[in-house]
C-alpha cells in the first residue's frame, strides 16, 4: 500500500487519469505510476462530466489535491472541524485560481436519535463525530453542519442495529428530522 506520502502521490495521478478518461474520449497519460497511450473509457459515464470526489481532511497536501480536482470534497468531522477545514481547502482554491464554490462540501458522522442522554454521552466517549440526541437535538446538530457549508451529511449505519432496528432508526430520521431540510 506504500507509505502515506506515496498513497496521496498516486491519488493525485490517479485523478488526473480519472479526469483525462471522464472528459476525452482517448487520453494518454505519462505519470510515474500510471502510464495510458490512446486509452478510452467505454461506455461513457452517464453523468458528464462525472463528478469525482475526494475524502480526507489533510491540509497540506490532501486538500490541495482536492482544490485541484474535486467536484465534492468529503470528511468525518465536527460541524467546528468542517469549518476549519473548509478555510484551509477554501486558501488552496484560492492559490490555484479556482472558485470556492466549484466544490460541493460534505461530512460524515454517526447518527444516535435517542432521548437517552446516557447513551449519547457514552457515544460521545467513543470519540468519533456525532450527530446524537433527540430530534430536536439532532435538527439542531445538522443545522450547523448547513451553517458550516455543508450541502451534504452522510451517515452510515453500521451503528445503528441491524434488521428492525436499523429500519425503525432509519424512519424516525426520516419523519422526525428530515423534513426540517427539505
Amino acid at each position: 500500500f506504500s507509505t502515506v506520502p506515496g498513497r496521496l502521490k498516486r491519488l493525485e495521478e490517479a485523478c488526473q487519469v480519472i479526469k483525462g478518461l471522464t472528459t476525452n474520449l482517448k487520453t494518454d497519460f505519462d505519470g510515474k505510476f500510471y502510464q495510458l497511450k490512446d486509452a478510452p473509457l467505454n461506455p461513457r459515464p452517464v453523468q458528464n462530466p462525472l463528478p469525482l470526489l475526494i475524502g480526507g481532511g489533510g491540509e497540506h497536501v490532501t486538500l490541495r489535491i482536492t482544490a485541484k480536482y474535486a467536484d465534492e470534497w468529503n470528511v468525518w468531522g465536527t460541524p467546528e472541524t468542517l469549518r476549519n477545514k473548509m478555510a484551509i481547502l477554501d486558501e488552496h482554491c484560492d492559490k490555484i485560481g479556482r472558485p470556492r464554490t466549484a466544490i460541493q462540501r460534505s461530512a460524515v458522522a454517526l447518527l444516535v436519535l435517542t432521548d437517552d442522554a446516557e447513551q449519547v454521552e457514552r457515544m460521545k466517549a467513543a470519540g468519533r463525530p456525532l450527530i446524537a440526541g433527540n430530534a430536536a437535538q439532532v435538527r439542531d446538530i445538522i443545522a450547523e453542519y448547513r451553517d458550516a457549508g455543508v450541502s451534504e451529511v452522510i451517515i452510515p449505519d453500521f451503528n445503528l442495529g441491524r434488521g428492525g432496528k436499523k429500519i425503525e432508526a432509519y424512519d424516525a430520521f426520516m419523519n422526525d428530522v428530515v423534513p426540517a431540510f427539505r
